[in-house]
């Protein structure tokens, strides 16, 4: 008996074009496991979520660390991870922060439609046909949400277009379109690329923390540091703070991605100790709002650094007084009259009566007498 043969995206796209033309042809395979087309001038496919890969590898990282694995290696689906998810999110309040704004964009796909399609390229493995996403994980992963938050039975599906000339600078563009990468985020952008340029691909038996760490094996040749100015704006000198950052823990440059912790603040903290980095990273993210003196502060304090004044003892009345009479005999020359005692005897006057004023001077005289006195025993 002849072998039959596995079809591929190819023998796919052929059924589902020729289904969308005639209207009569059915699909030799079932429906949940094949894109298909739904316009033929744009070349746009209904994707099911299962058949999808995302680029694990990319710059702005989604999926938490805890579930990174698994989901890669295929040992639990989309569902599954959702699911997972969802239960971080309990005790995790960014991870919270996350899932809620995936949830919004899936209930505004839901309810509009999917405008932009995602891109990605069909690939084979283990048998087995891929479509190698590009772009677009935010809008995967805001589908998959809808679809177990919503209890759909039938199979989600994203729309997609293949792309037949992917590239990284394309992906990084997509990325920053969205929103701004934050530095951990753009920390990756420029060690893939840089890695790429020379030859080193992103490889499934190492974990991402792995990857981009080899970017401190490599050099920076003058066509990449073209190619990070112009995809990154980024200069040699900012490039080799960004890489700094990879000395940090896997977990802690999560938490220092998700909390989208500004440049100058992790800088901050990898310059003190690196026992310190862990309380630190997780001082900033606790709490929404703490900024770049909060954190210096803090790590002062439980580094040691900090400088305590010494506690002032009340002081007493007659301390006070001679304080206050020494600030103003010993600043007479900063008074722009000539005669500067005959100027504080005029102010004095006239805010007196005559009884007072006799008093002071009295007063005066006898604290003369005893100026002298004490000054005369110091001799």
């Amino acid at each position: 008996m002849a072998e039959t043969k596995k079809k591929g995206f190819g023998d796919l796209i052929s059924i589902t074009s020729e289904a969308f033309n005639a209207s009569t042809a059915e699909a030799e395979i079932p429906e949940e496991q094949a894109p298909k087309i739904i316009s033929n001038r744009q070349s746009v496919y209904r994707v099911p979520l299962s058949m999808i890969k995302p680029d694990r590898f990319q710059a702005r990282f989604l999926l938490p660390f805890e579930l990174r694995e698994d989901f890669f290696r295929q040992e639990i689906n989309w569902e599954e991870t959702v699911r997972k998810w969802m239960a971080l999110a309990e005790k995790d309040r960014l991870v919270r922060r996350e899932i809620e704004e995936l949830i919004t964009l899936g209930d505004s796909l839901h309810d509009t439609g999917q405008v932009k399609p995602i891109t990605g390229q069909v690939v084979n493995e283990d048998g087995r046909d891929i479509f190698k996403m590009l772009t677009g994980e935010r809008r995967f992963w805001a589908t998959a949400f809808q679809a177990v938050l919503s209890g759909q039975k039938d199979e989600p599906y994203v729309l997609a277009i293949i792309d037949n000339q992917p590239s990284l600078e394309k992906q990084i563009a997509e990325n920053i379109a969205y929103k701004a990468l934050t530095p951990v985020g753009k920390a990756r952008a420029a060690a893939r690329i840089v890695l790429e340029a020379n030859g080193i691909q992103p490889n499934e038996s190492l974990d991402e923390y792995s990857y981009f760490r080899q970017v401190f094996e490599v050099r920076l040749s003058d066509e990449t540091k073209d190619t990070l100015l112009k995809t990154l704006q980024l200069e040699r000198t900012y490039y080799g703070r960004l890489m700094k950052f990879f000395e940090l823990p896997q977990d802690l440059l999560e938490i220092c991605d998700r909390s989208e912790m500004p440049e100058r603040v992790l800088r901050e903290i990898m310059q003190y100790d690196a026992k310190y980095w862990h309380a630190a990273v997780h001082y900033y993210a606790e709490h929404d709002g703490r900024t770049y003196q909060d954190v210096h502060a803090f790590l002062e304090r439980i580094s040691g650094r900090e400088k305590t004044r010494k506690v002032r003892l009340p002081t007493d009345p007659a301390t006070k007084s001679a304080r206050s009479l020494k600030r103003v005999f010993l600043n007479l020359d900063e008074l722009p009259q000539e005669d500067k005692l005959g100027s504080i005897a005029d102010a004095l006057v006239s805010e007196i009566d005559p009884d007072d004023a006799r008093r002071i001077i009295d007063q005066m005289e006898q604290l003369t007498e005893a100026l002298k006195v004490r000054i005369n025993n110091l001799k």
